[in-house]
Protein backbone atom coordinates (compact mmCIF):
# COMPACT_ATOMS: atom_id res chain seq x y z
CA UNK A 1 0.00 0.00 0.00
CA UNK A 2 1.47 3.68 -1.21
CA UNK A 3 1.86 6.18 2.06
CA UNK A 4 1.84 9.64 1.15
CA UNK A 5 3.32 12.10 2.72
CA UNK A 6 1.19 14.87 2.06
CA UNK A 7 -1.10 16.67 4.70
CA UNK A 8 -4.93 15.14 4.99
CA UNK A 9 -3.91 11.79 2.66
CA UNK A 10 -2.15 9.52 5.45
CA UNK A 11 -0.75 9.42 8.15
CA UNK A 12 2.53 7.98 7.72
CA UNK A 13 3.47 7.22 10.98
CA UNK A 14 0.96 5.19 12.14
CA UNK A 15 0.32 3.18 9.19
CA UNK A 16 4.00 2.27 9.63
CA UNK A 17 3.07 1.42 12.98
CA UNK A 18 0.30 -0.46 12.13
CA UNK A 19 1.49 -2.26 8.79
CA UNK A 20 4.65 -3.56 11.22
CA UNK A 21 1.94 -5.33 13.71
CA UNK A 22 0.45 -6.86 10.57
CA UNK A 23 3.55 -7.85 9.33
CA UNK A 24 4.43 -9.84 12.34
CA UNK A 25 0.85 -11.69 12.39
CA UNK A 26 0.80 -12.81 9.18
CA UNK A 27 4.74 -13.95 9.04
CA UNK A 28 3.30 -15.83 12.13
CA UNK A 29 0.85 -17.40 10.71
CA UNK A 30 1.66 -17.87 7.23
CA UNK A 31 2.75 -21.32 7.44
CA UNK A 32 -0.33 -22.54 9.37
CA UNK A 33 -3.65 -24.49 7.62
CA UNK A 34 -5.63 -22.44 8.59
CA UNK A 35 -3.98 -19.08 7.29
CA UNK A 36 -3.56 -20.74 3.89
CA UNK A 37 -7.12 -21.34 3.55
CA UNK A 38 -7.76 -18.64 4.47
CA UNK A 39 -5.64 -16.95 1.72
CA UNK A 40 -7.33 -19.57 -0.90
CA UNK A 41 -10.67 -18.01 0.55
CA UNK A 42 -9.71 -14.55 -0.18
CA UNK A 43 -8.44 -15.24 -3.96
CA UNK A 44 -11.62 -16.82 -4.85
CA UNK A 45 -13.78 -14.04 -3.68
CA UNK A 46 -11.65 -10.77 -2.90
CA UNK A 47 -11.38 -11.11 0.21
CA UNK A 48 -9.58 -12.01 3.44
CA UNK A 49 -12.11 -14.47 5.30
CA UNK A 50 -11.76 -14.39 9.12
CA UNK A 51 -9.66 -17.38 10.68
CA UNK A 52 -11.47 -20.07 12.56
CA UNK A 53 -12.54 -18.54 16.08
CA UNK A 54 -11.99 -14.84 15.26
CA UNK A 55 -13.37 -12.12 16.86
CA UNK A 56 -12.93 -9.76 14.01
CA UNK A 57 -15.01 -10.37 11.00
CA UNK A 58 -14.09 -10.67 7.31
CA UNK A 59 -14.75 -8.28 4.47
CA UNK A 60 -18.51 -8.28 4.95
CA UNK A 61 -18.70 -6.60 1.46
CA UNK A 62 -19.41 -8.73 -1.76
CA UNK A 63 -16.94 -8.43 -4.59
CA UNK A 64 -15.77 -5.31 -3.27
CA UNK A 65 -12.68 -5.20 -6.03
CA UNK A 66 -15.34 -5.73 -8.47
CA UNK A 67 -13.68 -8.49 -9.91
CA UNK A 68 -16.91 -10.79 -10.62
CA UNK A 69 -17.48 -8.49 -13.95
CA UNK A 70 -18.49 -10.57 -16.78
CA UNK A 71 -16.48 -8.16 -19.41
CA UNK A 72 -15.07 -4.56 -17.67
CA UNK A 73 -15.36 -1.60 -19.87
CA UNK A 74 -12.23 -0.63 -22.50
CA UNK A 75 -13.70 2.69 -22.43
CA UNK A 76 -16.30 3.21 -19.31
CA UNK A 77 -19.00 3.93 -21.88
CA UNK A 78 -21.38 0.63 -21.73
CA UNK A 79 -23.74 -0.03 -18.68
CA UNK A 80 -23.67 -3.63 -16.75
CA UNK A 81 -24.10 -5.56 -14.02
CA UNK A 82 -22.42 -5.14 -10.98
CA UNK A 83 -22.56 -8.75 -9.43
CA UNK A 84 -23.05 -8.05 -5.74
CA UNK A 85 -24.64 -4.69 -5.83
CA UNK A 86 -28.11 -3.01 -6.43
CA UNK A 87 -28.04 -0.26 -9.54
CA UNK A 88 -29.74 2.78 -7.26
CA UNK A 89 -29.27 5.08 -9.71
CA UNK A 90 -27.79 5.94 -13.23
CA UNK A 91 -25.84 3.40 -15.14
CA UNK A 92 -22.49 3.04 -12.77
CA UNK A 93 -19.89 0.56 -14.37
CA UNK A 94 -16.85 -1.65 -13.65
CA UNK A 95 -13.93 -0.34 -16.05
CA UNK A 96 -10.47 -2.18 -16.58
CA UNK A 97 -7.31 -0.32 -15.87
CA UNK A 98 -5.93 0.44 -18.34
CA UNK A 99 -8.79 1.27 -20.01
CA UNK A 100 -8.43 3.74 -22.86
CA UNK A 101 -9.29 7.58 -22.41
CA UNK A 102 -6.86 8.40 -19.40
CA UNK A 103 -8.28 6.11 -17.17
CA UNK A 104 -6.46 4.50 -14.13
CA UNK A 105 -3.68 1.57 -15.15
CA UNK A 106 -1.61 -0.78 -13.69
CA UNK A 107 0.70 2.07 -12.40
CA UNK A 108 -1.21 4.57 -11.21
CA UNK A 109 -1.58 5.46 -7.34
CA UNK A 110 -3.85 3.21 -5.54
CA UNK A 111 -4.48 -0.18 -4.32
CA UNK A 112 -2.15 -2.98 -4.13
CA UNK A 113 -3.85 -6.18 -5.48
CA UNK A 114 -6.19 -4.20 -7.41
CA UNK A 115 -6.95 -7.19 -9.45
CA UNK A 116 -8.48 -6.13 -13.49
CA UNK A 117 -11.35 -3.30 -12.81
CA UNK A 118 -12.41 -0.61 -10.81
CA UNK A 119 -15.91 0.76 -9.89
CA UNK A 120 -16.67 3.81 -11.85
CA UNK A 121 -19.59 5.99 -12.39
CA UNK A 122 -20.62 5.41 -15.76
CA UNK A 123 -21.58 7.55 -18.89
CA UNK A 124 -25.21 8.85 -17.83
CA UNK A 125 -24.21 11.34 -15.04
CA UNK A 126 -24.65 10.65 -11.54
CA UNK A 127 -25.22 7.33 -10.49
CA UNK A 128 -25.54 4.91 -7.40
CA UNK A 129 -24.64 1.44 -5.88
CA UNK A 130 -25.65 -0.33 -3.07
CA UNK A 131 -25.28 -3.24 -0.91
CA UNK A 132 -26.77 -4.58 2.49
CA UNK A 133 -25.30 -7.17 4.80
CA UNK A 134 -26.99 -8.75 7.41
CA UNK A 135 -25.22 -9.06 10.81
CA UNK A 136 -28.47 -9.86 12.65
CA UNK A 137 -26.17 -13.21 13.38
CA UNK A 138 -24.35 -10.76 16.17
CA UNK A 139 -27.25 -9.21 17.74
CA UNK A 140 -26.18 -10.51 21.04
CA UNK A 141 -22.74 -8.70 20.78
CA UNK A 142 -23.69 -5.67 18.80
CA UNK A 143 -26.31 -4.51 21.39
CA UNK A 144 -23.70 -4.57 23.43
CA UNK A 145 -23.06 -1.44 22.39
CA UNK A 146 -19.37 -2.47 22.20
CA UNK A 147 -18.93 -3.42 18.59
CA UNK A 148 -16.71 -1.66 16.15
CA UNK A 149 -16.66 -1.54 12.57
CA UNK A 150 -13.50 -0.03 9.91
CA UNK A 151 -15.38 1.10 6.32
CA UNK A 152 -12.68 1.95 3.98
CA UNK A 153 -11.99 2.37 0.19
CA UNK A 154 -9.72 3.33 -2.18
CA UNK A 155 -11.66 6.62 -4.10
CA UNK A 156 -10.00 8.92 -6.53
CA UNK A 157 -10.44 10.42 -9.59
CA UNK A 158 -9.34 11.46 -13.39
CA UNK A 159 -7.19 15.07 -13.46
CA UNK A 160 -8.47 17.82 -12.66
CA UNK A 161 -12.28 16.70 -13.46
CA UNK A 162 -13.94 16.63 -9.63
CA UNK A 163 -16.02 14.01 -10.66
CA UNK A 164 -15.64 12.02 -7.09
CA UNK A 165 -17.38 9.25 -5.16
CA UNK A 166 -18.39 9.08 -1.73
CA UNK A 167 -18.77 5.91 0.14
CA UNK A 168 -21.45 5.92 2.67
CA UNK A 169 -23.09 3.31 5.63
CA UNK A 170 -26.59 3.65 6.97
CA UNK A 171 -26.54 0.92 10.03
CA UNK A 172 -30.87 -0.14 10.47
CA UNK A 173 -33.14 -1.76 12.83
CA UNK A 174 -35.22 -5.13 12.62
CA UNK A 175 -37.82 -2.67 10.99
CA UNK A 176 -35.28 -0.90 8.87
CA UNK A 177 -35.14 2.19 10.73
CA UNK A 178 -31.76 4.12 10.50
CA UNK A 179 -29.95 3.91 13.84
CA UNK A 180 -26.90 5.61 12.45
CA UNK A 181 -24.52 6.48 9.86
CA UNK A 182 -20.90 6.59 8.63
CA UNK A 183 -19.51 8.74 5.72
CA UNK A 184 -16.33 8.60 3.85
CA UNK A 185 -16.42 11.79 2.00
CA UNK A 186 -14.99 11.92 -1.82
CA UNK A 187 -11.96 12.54 -2.75
CA UNK A 188 -11.66 16.00 -4.39
CA UNK A 189 -9.27 17.06 -7.49
CA UNK A 190 -7.73 18.80 -4.86
CA UNK A 191 -7.13 15.87 -2.83
CA UNK A 192 -5.54 14.25 -5.50
CA UNK A 193 -3.29 17.14 -6.19
CA UNK A 194 -5.08 17.21 -9.89
CA UNK A 195 -3.88 14.33 -10.64
CA UNK A 196 -5.55 10.53 -11.65
CA UNK A 197 -5.15 8.34 -8.51
CA UNK A 198 -7.30 6.50 -5.70
CA UNK A 199 -6.43 7.16 -2.37
CA UNK A 200 -7.45 5.47 0.83
CA UNK A 201 -9.87 6.69 3.31
CA UNK A 202 -11.59 4.97 6.10
CA UNK A 203 -14.05 5.38 8.90
CA UNK A 204 -14.46 3.49 12.35
CA UNK A 205 -16.97 3.65 14.85
CA UNK A 206 -19.63 1.61 16.95
CA UNK A 207 -22.35 -0.37 15.53
CA UNK A 208 -24.96 1.49 16.85
CA UNK A 209 -27.38 -1.31 19.88
CA UNK A 210 -30.27 -2.91 17.88
CA UNK A 211 -28.38 -3.08 14.41
CA UNK A 212 -29.46 -5.96 12.39
CA UNK A 213 -27.91 -4.99 8.58
CA UNK A 214 -26.02 -2.19 7.53
CA UNK A 215 -26.75 -0.81 3.93
CA UNK A 216 -23.60 0.32 2.29
CA UNK A 217 -23.81 2.40 -0.92
CA UNK A 218 -21.18 4.35 -3.00
CA UNK A 219 -22.66 7.82 -4.51
CA UNK A 220 -21.11 8.93 -7.69
CA UNK A 221 -21.11 13.06 -8.29
CA UNK A 222 -20.63 13.85 -12.42
CA UNK A 223 -19.14 17.14 -12.94
CA UNK A 224 -18.02 17.67 -16.39
CA UNK A 225 -17.47 15.15 -19.35
CA UNK A 226 -18.46 12.52 -20.88
CA UNK A 227 -18.67 9.36 -18.55
CA UNK A 228 -18.46 10.08 -14.45
CA UNK A 229 -15.07 9.75 -13.28
CA UNK A 230 -15.32 8.83 -9.56
CA UNK A 231 -13.43 6.01 -9.39
CA UNK A 232 -13.63 3.05 -6.76
CA UNK A 233 -11.61 0.14 -5.35
CA UNK A 234 -10.91 -2.32 -2.78
CA UNK A 235 -13.85 -1.43 -0.43
CA UNK A 236 -13.60 -3.07 3.07
CA UNK A 237 -16.08 -3.47 6.07
CA UNK A 238 -15.31 -4.91 8.98
CA UNK A 239 -16.71 -6.01 12.53
CA UNK A 240 -14.82 -6.29 15.70
CA UNK A 241 -17.17 -9.57 16.10
CA UNK A 242 -17.41 -13.29 14.24
CA UNK A 243 -19.93 -12.75 11.41
CA UNK A 244 -19.94 -15.42 8.59
CA UNK A 245 -18.33 -14.58 5.12
CA UNK A 246 -21.37 -13.51 2.78
CA UNK A 247 -20.96 -15.22 -1.13
CA UNK A 248 -22.02 -13.84 -4.18
CA UNK A 249 -25.54 -14.79 -5.07
CA UNK A 250 -27.82 -14.00 -7.98
CA UNK A 251 -31.24 -11.18 -7.27
CA UNK A 252 -34.30 -13.24 -6.54
CA UNK A 253 -36.23 -13.87 -9.91
CA UNK A 254 -39.84 -14.53 -9.87
CA UNK A 255 -39.89 -14.70 -13.71
CA UNK A 256 -42.10 -17.63 -14.84
CA UNK A 257 -41.85 -20.79 -17.07
CA UNK A 258 -43.09 -20.28 -20.79
CA UNK A 259 -43.35 -22.49 -23.70
CA UNK A 260 -42.37 -19.54 -26.17
CA UNK A 261 -40.79 -16.48 -25.64
CA UNK A 262 -41.30 -13.92 -28.73
CA UNK A 263 -38.96 -10.69 -28.70
CA UNK A 264 -38.13 -7.80 -30.98
CA UNK A 265 -36.14 -4.79 -30.64
CA UNK A 266 -37.20 -1.16 -32.42
CA UNK A 267 -34.61 1.53 -32.55
CA UNK A 268 -33.35 4.67 -31.14
CA UNK A 269 -36.65 5.87 -29.19
CA UNK A 270 -36.42 7.57 -26.03
CA UNK A 271 -39.41 6.16 -23.07
CA UNK A 272 -40.85 9.51 -23.15
CA UNK A 273 -40.73 9.47 -27.40
CA UNK A 274 -43.27 6.37 -27.47
CA UNK A 275 -45.31 5.56 -24.27
CA UNK A 276 -48.10 7.96 -24.30
CA UNK A 277 -47.29 9.50 -27.73
CA UNK A 278 -51.03 8.48 -28.86
CA UNK A 279 -50.79 10.40 -32.26
CA UNK A 280 -47.72 8.42 -33.63
CA UNK A 281 -47.54 5.69 -31.83
CA UNK A 282 -51.35 4.51 -31.66
CA UNK A 283 -51.29 1.22 -31.62
CA UNK A 284 -48.43 0.67 -29.24
CA UNK A 285 -50.08 2.61 -27.17
CA UNK A 286 -53.21 0.16 -27.25
CA UNK A 287 -51.27 -2.71 -26.05
CA UNK A 288 -50.27 -0.82 -22.70
CA UNK A 289 -54.09 -1.95 -21.07
CA UNK A 290 -53.23 -5.48 -21.86
CA UNK A 291 -49.08 -5.32 -21.03
CA UNK A 292 -46.97 -4.08 -18.29
CA UNK A 293 -44.66 -1.13 -19.36
CA UNK A 294 -41.55 -1.31 -17.65
CA UNK A 295 -40.74 2.50 -16.92
CA UNK A 296 -37.09 2.08 -15.63
CA UNK A 297 -36.11 0.29 -18.38
CA UNK A 298 -32.21 1.01 -20.15
CA UNK A 299 -30.43 -0.02 -23.30
CA UNK A 300 -26.49 -0.44 -22.66
CA UNK A 301 -24.92 2.05 -24.83
CA UNK A 302 -24.34 3.37 -28.51
CA UNK A 303 -24.91 3.14 -31.25
CA UNK A 304 -27.06 0.00 -32.12
CA UNK A 305 -25.25 -2.73 -32.50
CA UNK A 306 -23.76 -3.31 -29.59
CA UNK A 307 -27.11 -3.54 -27.39
CA UNK A 308 -28.15 -6.34 -29.97
CA UNK A 309 -25.50 -7.93 -28.94
CA UNK A 310 -25.67 -7.42 -24.95
CA UNK A 311 -29.09 -9.22 -24.87
CA UNK A 312 -28.17 -11.76 -27.23
CA UNK A 313 -24.40 -12.66 -25.94
CA UNK A 314 -24.39 -11.54 -22.34
CA UNK A 315 -21.84 -9.20 -23.05
CA UNK A 316 -20.23 -6.43 -25.91
CA UNK A 317 -16.86 -8.26 -26.91
CA UNK A 318 -15.06 -5.59 -27.27
CA UNK A 319 -17.96 -4.25 -29.71
CA UNK A 320 -18.16 -0.28 -30.28
CA UNK A 321 -19.60 -0.04 -33.31
CA UNK A 322 -21.96 -1.53 -35.98
CA UNK A 323 -19.56 -3.78 -37.89
CA UNK A 324 -20.97 -7.16 -38.75
CA UNK A 325 -19.41 -7.41 -41.49
CA UNK A 326 -15.95 -7.53 -40.24
CA UNK A 327 -16.55 -8.51 -36.52
CA UNK A 328 -16.64 -12.03 -35.41
CA UNK A 329 -17.34 -13.31 -31.94
CA UNK A 330 -15.69 -15.98 -30.55
CA UNK A 331 -18.32 -16.81 -27.71
CA UNK A 332 -21.95 -18.86 -27.15
CA UNK A 333 -24.99 -17.01 -27.66
CA UNK A 334 -28.55 -17.20 -26.87
CA UNK A 335 -29.29 -19.52 -29.35
CA UNK A 336 -26.58 -21.60 -28.07
CA UNK A 337 -28.26 -21.10 -24.80
CA UNK A 338 -31.73 -22.42 -26.02
CA UNK A 339 -29.83 -25.30 -27.92
CA UNK A 340 -27.85 -26.68 -24.80
CA UNK A 341 -31.48 -26.90 -23.52
CA UNK A 342 -32.75 -28.86 -26.41
CA UNK A 343 -35.21 -26.42 -27.50
CA UNK A 344 -35.43 -24.70 -30.71
CA UNK A 345 -35.05 -21.02 -32.05
CA UNK A 346 -35.18 -18.99 -35.13
CA UNK A 347 -34.04 -15.33 -35.74
CA UNK A 348 -37.13 -13.50 -38.56
CA UNK A 349 -35.64 -10.60 -40.46
CA UNK A 350 -38.23 -8.06 -42.15
CA UNK A 351 -36.41 -7.97 -45.95
CA UNK A 352 -34.43 -10.94 -46.07
CA UNK A 353 -34.21 -12.45 -49.60
CA UNK A 354 -33.94 -16.43 -48.21
CA UNK A 355 -32.25 -17.70 -45.41
CA UNK A 356 -29.13 -16.89 -44.41
CA UNK A 357 -29.06 -13.36 -45.92
CA UNK A 358 -25.70 -11.62 -45.22
CA UNK A 359 -25.84 -8.89 -47.63
CA UNK A 360 -27.17 -5.18 -46.76
CA UNK A 361 -30.12 -4.14 -49.62
CA UNK A 362 -32.85 -1.67 -49.65
CA UNK A 363 -33.76 -1.23 -46.14
CA UNK A 364 -32.60 -4.02 -44.70
CA UNK A 365 -28.73 -5.49 -43.12
CA UNK A 366 -27.92 -8.48 -41.61
CA UNK A 367 -27.83 -6.85 -38.01
CA UNK A 368 -31.24 -5.84 -37.80
CA UNK A 369 -31.01 -9.69 -35.46
CA UNK A 370 -28.05 -10.02 -33.65
CA UNK A 371 -26.85 -13.50 -34.31
CA UNK A 372 -24.71 -13.26 -37.18
CA UNK A 373 -21.75 -11.71 -35.32
CA UNK A 374 -20.92 -14.96 -33.83
CA UNK A 375 -19.04 -17.58 -34.87
CA UNK A 376 -20.89 -20.73 -34.96
CA UNK A 377 -24.29 -18.76 -37.23
CA UNK A 378 -20.61 -17.19 -39.69
CA UNK A 379 -18.66 -20.26 -39.91
CA UNK A 380 -21.47 -22.81 -40.40
CA UNK A 381 -23.60 -22.22 -43.10
CA UNK A 382 -26.13 -24.92 -42.28
CA UNK A 383 -26.60 -23.96 -39.13
CA UNK A 384 -27.42 -20.17 -40.78
CA UNK A 385 -29.81 -21.52 -42.77
CA UNK A 386 -31.96 -23.31 -40.25
CA UNK A 387 -31.97 -20.34 -37.68
CA UNK A 388 -31.93 -16.77 -40.07
CA UNK A 389 -34.71 -16.88 -41.94
CA UNK A 390 -37.03 -14.21 -43.65
CA UNK A 391 -39.73 -12.52 -41.68
CA UNK A 392 -42.66 -14.26 -43.69
CA UNK A 393 -41.13 -17.73 -42.76
CA UNK A 394 -42.68 -16.64 -39.34
CA UNK A 395 -45.96 -16.76 -40.29
CA UNK A 396 -45.55 -19.94 -41.53
CA UNK A 397 -44.13 -21.59 -38.29
CA UNK A 398 -46.80 -19.96 -36.28
CA UNK A 399 -49.38 -21.58 -38.14
CA UNK A 400 -48.82 -24.71 -35.09
CA UNK A 401 -47.18 -24.49 -31.82
CA UNK A 402 -45.23 -27.68 -32.81
CA UNK A 403 -43.82 -25.62 -35.35
CA UNK A 404 -43.43 -22.25 -33.50
CA UNK A 405 -39.94 -21.81 -31.94
CA UNK A 406 -39.37 -21.63 -27.87
CA UNK A 407 -37.20 -18.72 -28.56
CA UNK A 408 -38.61 -16.59 -31.76
CA UNK A 409 -36.47 -12.87 -32.45
CA UNK A 410 -38.08 -11.14 -35.08
CA UNK A 411 -36.84 -8.06 -36.51
CA UNK A 412 -37.96 -5.22 -38.10
CA UNK A 413 -36.15 -3.24 -41.63
CA UNK A 414 -34.39 -0.40 -41.03
CA UNK A 415 -37.62 1.32 -42.24
CA UNK A 416 -39.71 0.00 -39.70
CA UNK A 417 -37.63 -0.30 -36.88
CA UNK A 418 -38.14 3.47 -36.68
CA UNK A 419 -34.75 4.17 -37.28
CA UNK A 420 -34.84 5.49 -41.14
CA UNK A 421 -39.25 6.15 -41.17
CA UNK A 422 -39.69 7.42 -37.81
CA UNK A 423 -42.12 6.11 -34.97
CA UNK A 424 -45.75 6.35 -36.90
CA UNK A 425 -43.77 3.71 -39.75
CA UNK A 426 -42.65 1.43 -36.42
CA UNK A 427 -45.98 1.65 -35.21
CA UNK A 428 -47.66 0.32 -38.47
CA UNK A 429 -45.52 -2.45 -38.53
CA UNK A 430 -46.37 -3.59 -35.12
CA UNK A 431 -49.59 -3.58 -35.89
CA UNK A 432 -49.22 -5.89 -38.44
CA UNK A 433 -47.12 -8.05 -37.10
CA UNK A 434 -47.96 -8.97 -33.55
CA UNK A 435 -51.39 -10.25 -34.76
CA UNK A 436 -49.55 -13.00 -36.20
CA UNK A 437 -48.36 -13.82 -32.77
CA UNK A 438 -51.23 -12.80 -30.44
CA UNK A 439 -53.17 -14.80 -32.76
CA UNK A 440 -51.11 -17.75 -33.23
CA UNK A 441 -51.81 -21.32 -31.29
CA UNK A 442 -48.68 -21.02 -29.19
CA UNK A 443 -50.04 -17.96 -27.44
CA UNK A 444 -53.54 -18.60 -27.74
CA UNK A 445 -52.82 -22.55 -26.62
CA UNK A 446 -50.06 -22.41 -24.45
CA UNK A 447 -47.83 -20.16 -22.38
CA UNK A 448 -46.00 -17.65 -24.39
CA UNK A 449 -44.17 -14.03 -23.70
CA UNK A 450 -43.72 -10.95 -25.82
CA UNK A 451 -41.22 -8.30 -25.15
CA UNK A 452 -40.49 -5.47 -27.16
CA UNK A 453 -38.18 -2.64 -26.26
CA UNK A 454 -35.82 -0.51 -27.69
CA UNK A 455 -31.72 -0.59 -28.73
CA UNK A 456 -31.12 2.51 -27.27
CA UNK A 457 -32.33 6.16 -26.91
CA UNK A 458 -33.14 8.61 -29.49
CA UNK A 459 -29.33 10.38 -29.57
CA UNK A 460 -26.06 8.85 -29.75
CA UNK A 461 -24.69 10.82 -26.71
CA UNK A 462 -23.20 10.32 -23.09
CA UNK A 463 -23.88 12.11 -19.97
CA UNK A 464 -26.56 13.23 -17.45
CA UNK A 465 -28.78 14.76 -20.41
CA UNK A 466 -28.92 11.04 -22.33
CA UNK A 467 -29.67 8.54 -19.57
CA UNK A 468 -30.37 5.98 -22.54
CA UNK A 469 -34.03 5.10 -21.25
CA UNK A 470 -36.15 2.95 -23.69
CA UNK A 471 -39.79 2.02 -23.36
CA UNK A 472 -39.95 -1.71 -23.14
CA UNK A 473 -43.77 -3.98 -22.89
CA UNK A 474 -43.87 -7.39 -21.48
CA UNK A 475 -46.99 -9.14 -22.97
CA UNK A 476 -48.19 -12.76 -21.77
CA UNK A 477 -50.52 -15.19 -22.84
CA UNK A 478 -52.59 -17.30 -20.55
CA UNK A 479 -52.94 -14.23 -17.83
CA UNK A 480 -49.18 -14.37 -17.14
CA UNK A 481 -48.34 -10.50 -16.92
CA UNK A 482 -49.79 -7.74 -15.29
CA UNK A 483 -52.18 -5.93 -17.37
CA UNK A 484 -52.31 -2.20 -17.76
CA UNK A 485 -49.28 -2.36 -15.08
CA UNK A 486 -46.28 0.29 -15.00
CA UNK A 487 -43.46 -1.41 -13.08
CA UNK A 488 -41.16 0.91 -11.46
CA UNK A 489 -38.56 -1.86 -11.06
CA UNK A 490 -35.12 -0.65 -12.66
CA UNK A 491 -33.64 -3.32 -15.83
CA UNK A 492 -31.52 -3.45 -18.70
CA UNK A 493 -30.58 -5.51 -21.61
CA UNK A 494 -28.87 -8.03 -19.44
CA UNK A 495 -32.25 -7.97 -17.19
CA UNK A 496 -33.82 -8.86 -20.03
CA UNK A 497 -31.65 -11.65 -20.81
CA UNK A 498 -32.20 -12.62 -17.86
CA UNK A 499 -35.80 -13.02 -18.26
CA UNK A 500 -35.55 -15.10 -21.18
CA UNK A 501 -33.29 -17.39 -19.08
CA UNK A 502 -36.10 -17.73 -16.70
CA UNK A 503 -38.38 -18.00 -19.30
CA UNK A 504 -37.44 -21.00 -20.94
CA UNK A 505 -35.18 -22.85 -18.15
CA UNK A 506 -31.29 -21.50 -19.70
CA UNK A 507 -28.26 -21.37 -18.51
CA UNK A 508 -26.75 -18.01 -18.15
CA UNK A 509 -24.10 -16.91 -20.47
CA UNK A 510 -22.40 -14.89 -18.17
CA UNK A 511 -22.03 -13.06 -14.99
CA UNK A 512 -24.20 -10.12 -17.02
CA UNK A 513 -27.14 -12.00 -16.89
CA UNK A 514 -26.03 -14.93 -14.21
CA UNK A 515 -26.65 -11.66 -11.70
CA UNK A 516 -28.36 -9.39 -13.30
CA UNK A 517 -31.68 -7.97 -11.36
CA UNK A 518 -35.34 -8.75 -13.23
CA UNK A 519 -38.66 -6.66 -12.85
CA UNK A 520 -40.67 -8.88 -10.53
CA UNK A 521 -43.63 -7.22 -10.20
CA UNK A 522 -44.51 -7.68 -13.86
CA UNK A 523 -46.02 -11.66 -13.56
CA UNK A 524 -49.54 -12.98 -12.09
Amino acid sequence: MPLHSSPGRTRAAALTAVLACLIALFSALAGTPAARAAQAAGGASGRTAAPAGSTTSGNLLVDPGAESVAICSPNGLDGMTVPGWTITSGMPNLVCYGAAGGYPGTGTPGPTGRGTAFFAGGATGNSGLSQSIDVSSAASSIDTGTVGYNLSGWLGGYAAQNDRVGLNATFLGATGATLATAQIAPVTSTDRGLTTELLQRSATGNLPAGTRSVKVDLAFTWTAGSTTDGYADNLSLTLTTALPTPVLTAPASSVPGYDHVFLVYMENENYENVIGNTSQAPYINSLLPQATSLTKSFATTHPSDPNYVALAGGGLYGLTGNSVSTTTIKAPHLGDSVDQAGKTWKEYLDGANGNCDTTSHGYYAPDDAPFYYFQDMKTNAAYCQAHMQPLSRMTTDLQSAATTPNFAWFAADDCNDMEACGITAGDNWLKQTLPTILNSPAWTTQRSLLIVTWDEGATKAYGPGYPNQVPTLLLGSQNSVKPGYRSGQRTDQYGLLRTVDGALGLNPLTNNDRYAATVNDAWQ
